[in-house]
């Protein structure tokens, strides 16, 4: 699994790429990822054994993480989370 460094929010832009996570309430099939910006896609338990669907990838700016959340309210899956976890500018 990557692991992510926190992200320097005074140089986070909304214009410039990065990667995020976002957490979903449902089952998403990886068959949706390129639908949904060629996100990674993985389930995982939840609470009351409900499954939740996280997808990890690189969004150019914040108009193609708008149309990744676009999809998932078209395909009624409640979004529990959205995470910045790297600006791709400020990466070693």
């Amino acid at each position: 699994m990557n692991t992510y460094k926190d992200i320097d929010i005074s140089e986070f832009r909304f214009n410039k790429p990065a990667i995020y996570q976002i957490k979903v309430k449902g089952d998403i099939s990886e068959l949706w990822s390129h639908r949904l910006a060629g996100m990674q896609i993985t389930i995982e338990k939840g609470l009351n054994d409900d499954n939740i669907s996280i997808l990890i990838g690189r969004m150019a700016d914040q108009s193609e993480l708008s149309g990744v959340l676009n999809s998932l309210f078209e395909l009624h899956l409640p979004v529990i989370s959205v995470h910045a976890l790297s600006d791709i500018d400020n990466e070693q």
